[in-house]
């Protein structure tokens, strides 16, 4: 009796376990995909603010119709 009673709280502990192991897993390749997404960002950004940087350093190169206008 002793010894059921004792094999189902294991069980029960062992699927508790379980469980949150699975959604721990869950989270985990969720986070990977969003990490994956944030470096792809990143690199844009990266890339869109290097070429900022040359259009600035160039002032020739600039549109005439994106030219910031000083105040009076």
């Amino acid at each position: 009796m002793f010894q059921a009673i004792v094999g189902g709280v294991f069980g029960l502990l062992l699927s508790v376990i379980a469980y949150f192991l699975k959604l721990l897993i869950q989270d985990i390749r969720q986070m990977n995909k969003e990490l994956g997404k944030m470096k792809e960002v990143m690199v844009r950004l990266q890339s869109e603010q290097a070429l900022i940087k040359t259009l600035l350093q160039i002032p020739g190169k600039l549109p005439k119709s994106r030219k910031i206008q000083p105040c009076a």
